[in-house]
C-alpha cells in the first residue's frame, strides 16, 4: 500500500501528501474541477490516490449525496428522448441554456479539504420556471467519466 513516507514504486524517492491546485476534467456537458486535490508525490513529480479507496470513496459521494442536491428534469423515451421538468412535467427545451457551477468541500480520512465543481448547462422549464439540468440520470452516467478525466490530468498513476 502507498502511504506518505513510503518510497516512490518507480523511482524510490519518498512520498509526500501534497495538494493539486486545480485539475479539470471534461465530459460534455459536464465539466468537473477539482482544486486541492490531496495525492501522495514524489519530486519527480510521480503522484498516487492519497489513500487506495479514495477514488471509489469520491465517486460514491458525487453521486449518491452530491448530484441528488443538483436540480434536474428527467428524460422519458428510449429511443427519441425527451426531458421533462422535474417539478412540473412540462417539456424541457433539448438543448442550451447557461452554465451553472454547483461546489462542494470535501475531506478525507484526515486529508486537508478540497473543493469539487460541477459546471453544466442549465434549462429553465416553461411551466413552472424551474431551472435544471435536462436529467438527474444523465449526469449520474456522465460524471464518472469526468473523474477518470480529472485524474489523467492530474497525472494519478494506478497503485501499486
Amino acid at each position: 500500500m502507498t502511504e506518505a513516507g513510503t518510497p516512490c514504486p518507480l523511482c524510490n524517492a519518498p512520498l509526500a501528501a501534497r495538494q493539486l491546485a486545480e485539475t479539470t476534467g471534461d465530459e460534455a456537458p459536464i465539466r468537473l474541477t477539482v482544486r486541492n486535490l490531496p495525492v501522495l508525490a514524489c519530486p519527480a513529480p510521480h503522484r498516487y490516490f492519497a489513500g487506495q479507496k479514495f477514488p471509489i470513496w469520491l465517486l460514491n459521494v458525487l453521486v449518491d449525496e452530491e448530484l441528488p442536491k443538483i436540480p434536474a428534469g428527467k428524460a422519458r423515451g428510449l429511443i427519441f428522448r425527451k426531458y421533462a421538468c422535474g417539478s412540473c412535467g412540462a417539456p424541457l427545451p433539448a438543448a442550451g441554456g447557461e452554465t451553472r457551477t454547483f461546489s462542494t468541500s470535501l475531506a478525507w480520512h484526515g486529508t486537508p479539504a478540497f473543493s469539487v465543481e460541477v459546471a453544466m448547462p442549465m434549462v429553465r422549464c416553461a411551466g413552472c420556471g424551474r431551472e435544471q439540468a435536462r436529467s438527474g440520470e444523465e449526469l449520474a452516467k456522465l460524471l464518472p467519466s469526468a473523474l477518470v478525466h480529472v485524474f489523467m490530468a492530474a497525472g494519478i498513476k494506478a497503485p501499486g
